[in-house]
Order: structure tokens, then sequence, then C-alpha cells
């Protein structure tokens, strides 16, 4: 892969997070072995980045070759279509990384049409950071992390409610991050009952999540701490027609059936692309016997907690046969300081 390539694609992955329900691309703009321009996609609705690299270069574009993270569109939305703006800027070659399998595939054809040489480089690098929008734009649920800080012995807090802290700080500086890179964090009443939580990322110059609440009852503490500050906004989702909203930024949004399918096809609606669940061992099992699950963080800390399994991470109402098990695959995993980082996908 060339380094522009590469440039292009570390691009995309800097504003992962940001673009909503839309992909985040980065692309880079050559000419005579010189970069004349960069870009990437800062946000739904915002030029992508095929034009913003063009928009640098302006006239020393003309001759050059443009590299793409992810196939350029050909279709009409919140702007035009990306293959018109390299035509019409004149340059010689498009060299991309990822077909875009969501699309109609004609764009090859029409640059080519335009005399403009159209060159696919698959990356495996790349193509990890579009799996699971590619998924997300089919199913228009969308991309689910799923992140659980634990003992060894699986426990979220002690029987008697204490869970802060059961991971070391610098775990907690590794979450902020992984907030930072999501559109939004979602979590249950109980938990921010129990825990009083702001779910924000405390880091600077960092993009605070939106904050998404499911209460069925509408039960709501409106003086917790996280409905006082004004971070982000805040999604409640209950079968409560009578609650209502103490401030502009909290929002009530009410279904009459609050099943996780209903509610994530909300959210997605609304422009939620990639979404961070970090919830209590009720809402974490919920979307663990569930589809919806595209990558699982669990943080372990060097402890064994004991007792019963009232705050066991994961539990379910019948016992399941080992052969029945739920599989993953462990992608990676990190030490952070004592505590182990494992990141893992269902098989």
């Amino acid at each position: 892969m060339s380094n522009f390539m590469q440039y292009a694609i570390q691009l995309a992955q800097m504003v992962d997070g940001q673009t909503g329900v839309n992909p985040p691309v980065g692309s880079v703009v050559v000419n005579d072995g010189r970069i004349v321009g960069i870009g990437a996609h800062l946000k739904q609705g915002d030029k992508h980045a095929e034009v913003q690299a063009l928009d640098m270069a302006q006239e020393k574009a003309k001759g050059g070759t443009i590299y793409i993270s992810l196939e350029p569109c050909t279709h009409y939305g919140s702007t035009p279509p990306c293959v018109n703006k390299i035509i019409e800027f004149g340059l010689s070659k498009v060299i991309y990384a990822v077909k875009d399998t969501t699309l109609p595939s004609e764009g090859d054809k029409i640059l080519q049409d335009a005399g403009i040489e159209v060159e696919y480089q698959p990356s495996d690098e790349a193509a990890m950071l579009y799996k699971d929008f590619f998924k997300a734009k089919e199913s228009k649920i969308p991309e689910i992390t799923l992140k659980v800080s634990t003992s060894l012995d699986g426990k979220q807090a002690t029987d008697n409610g204490q869970s802060q802290w059961i991971t070391n700080k610098y775990v907690k500086q590794d979450v902020y991050q992984l907030r930072h890179s999501h559109d939004a964090v979602l979590t249950g009443n109980g938990t921010v009952d129990a825990d009083n939580p702001q779910y924000t990322t405390r880091i600077q110059d960092g993009k605070h999540p939106i904050r998404i609440v499911l209460s069925k009852s509408g039960d709501i503490d409106f003086s917790k701490q996280m409905f006082q500050d004004n971070f982000s906004d805040i999604w409640i989702y209950t079968e409560n027609q009578s609650l209502s909203s103490p401030s502009e930024h909290i929002k009530i949004i009410n279904l009459t059936e609050c099943k996780l399918a209903n509610i994530l096809a909300d959210i997605y609606d609304r422009g939620v692309g990639k979404l961070l669940v970090e919830a209590g061992p009720r809402v974490t099992s919920e979307f663990l016997q569930t589809n919806y699950v595209n990558q699982l963080i669990i943080y372990y800390a060097p402890i064994i907690i004991g007792g019963s399994g009232q705050y066991q991470f994961y539990q379910t109402d019948e016992v399941i046969d080992l052969n029945e098990a739920t599989q993953f695959e462990i992608i990676s995993t990190e030490l952070i300081h004592q505590n182990i980082k494992m990141t893992l996908r269902k098989k």
C-alpha cells in the first residue's frame, strides 16, 4: 500500500465516530509526487472527503491522482456526487481502498467514461473500518460497541452495590477515548441511580456523546449530575406518556413498546451511527442475548469479588448447555497498568 493511501485511511480513522450514519472517509490529492490537498468527511451533511481535498488543491489537482479510503459516491444526498467533482477538477487517476457495497456500483464506469483511470487497491485495515458501517446501513441499526468493566470473576459490583472503582484510572482514560469515538452512549436508569455517572469524555477538545437513558417506567431522578450539565443532549426512552423534560437539552422519547429493536431503529433514524453501551447487568445481558452487538470490550481488574451472582455482568434466566454458549473471537488484548483490555467479536 502506498503512503498516500495509508494517509487517506488514517484521515478516515481520525473522524470515525463523528460522521453519524455516514461513513468516515479520508482523501489525499497528489500531483508530481507531492500532496496538494487533503480532506476528511467531518460530519453528516458536510462536504465529503474528496470535495474537501479538491477544494484545497484547486488547480493543482488537474492531472493528479486522488487516493480515497472508500469508493467515491455517485448519488445525490445531502451533497452532490463526488464523481462529478473529480471529473470537474480534471484528475487523471482515482485510487480507492474499499468498494461501497451499499450503493450502486457504477462509479468506476462513470469515471472511466470521462477518461479517468480507476484503480481498486484493497486494504484490510480500511475494510475493518467499514465492515460494521455496511452492516448498520443495511439493518438501519447503529454500529454497537458494548463495554464492560469487571472483576476477574465477572462482577460489575459487590453484593452491596459498590462499583466505583473496580478498574483503575488508566482504564477510565481509555473509556473516555471510546466515548469520544462514538456518537452516543446508552445506559439504563438503574445505572444512573446507582452510579450517578456523567458519560462525558473529560479530554481536551473531546467530543461528548449524546447520552441515552432507557427507563420504561419513566421514574427518573432529574437531580442526578448527568441531568444538571449541558455537555451534550440527553435522550430518555420511556413508555411513560406523562414524563416531561425539565430542560431543553433533555428530550423525552415516548415509544409504545420500549423494546431494543424499536429503540435502536429510532436511534439510527435520529442520526446515530456508532453507539457505545455502558450499562449494568440487566441492560448488558439484554444486548448480549441479541445479534446487535458488533464489538465487545471487557476491562478486567486483577481482583476477585465473590458473593452471589447479583452483579454478574452476564445473566440469563435459563441454564445454557456449553454447546449452545455464545462464542467470541478475541481480536486484541492490551495491558493497561495491571488491568486487561480485551476486544472481542461474535464468531
